[in-house]
């Protein structure tokens, strides 16, 4: 699998100092995922204390061009009773990203607390069938946790294409903080504090208070 090159980018600007190396963990989560289910196409990983997805896909230009969601104005309305399981996920597949025809989502606990959630996508319907429990016991997931068949529209995708974006506004509240911490003589959570108060009273977002405090300060 490829990253995408979002990923790429945000793998490049991304510093951490609890995780040395998101790429390796990337590419360990791809090894035993297409190990234990071979259709499967794409990898998300989402850091939930920083709230960034990364992913691998089994085609990059395929992931980046292809229309999503895949319904066209073509398909027959679904008839669903709302206990019908089996209609909601046909209804689901219908609207999923065109070349995923399953997905499995499992978070990874440590300590008691979610840190990572792992998203695998199939190209066949039933790829995760009896291969939970090999999933999780492979990751070290949470089996309790895992969700199938609720991402058959990539969003996580989405959200990898973010990353680099929310990178560069995290970076430049972070420079704010600093600035204003050392203007004012507090604390970096203090400061932040301060920063957030005050683009809550302003109605406009962190990054912009952070945009008019380095201009500023600095």
């Amino acid at each position: 699998m490829e990253l995408l090159p979002q990923s790429r980018e945000a793998l490049d600007e991304y510093v951490t100092p609890t995780l040395d190396d998101v790429e390796a963990l990337l590419r360990v989560i791809e090894g035993w995922a297409v190990r234990t289910v071979p259709e499967c196409v794409a990898v998300s990983v989402t850091l939930l204390e920083d709230d960034l997805t990364f992913t691998l896909v089994d085609d990059v230009s395929a992931a980046q061009h292809l229309a999503s969601p895949a319904r066209t104005e073509q398909s027959e309305p679904f008839d669903l009773h709302a206990l019908d399981e089996d209609g909601w996920a046909d209804m689901a597949r219908e609207r999923a990203f065109t070349g995923i025809a399953s997905s499995v989502s499992i978070p990874v606990v440590e300590h008691g607390r979610a840190v990572l959630n792992i998203d695998l996508y199939a190209s066949t319907p039933h790829a995760f069938h009896d291969r939970i429990d090999d999933l999780v016991d492979a990751l070290g997931a949470w089996q309790a946790g895992a969700v199938t068949n609720a991402d058959l529209g990539f969003d996580t995708l989405r959200r990898a294409e973010a990353a680099p974006e929310r990178l560069r506004e995290q970076r430049m509240v972070d420079v704010a903080v600093g600035l204003v911490a050392a203007r004012t003589g507090v604390t970096t959570e203090d400061a932040l504090a301060m920063l957030r108060e005050a683009a809550q009273r302003a109605g406009i977002s962190e990054t912009q208070v952070a945009v008019v405090a380095q201009s500023l300060l600095a």
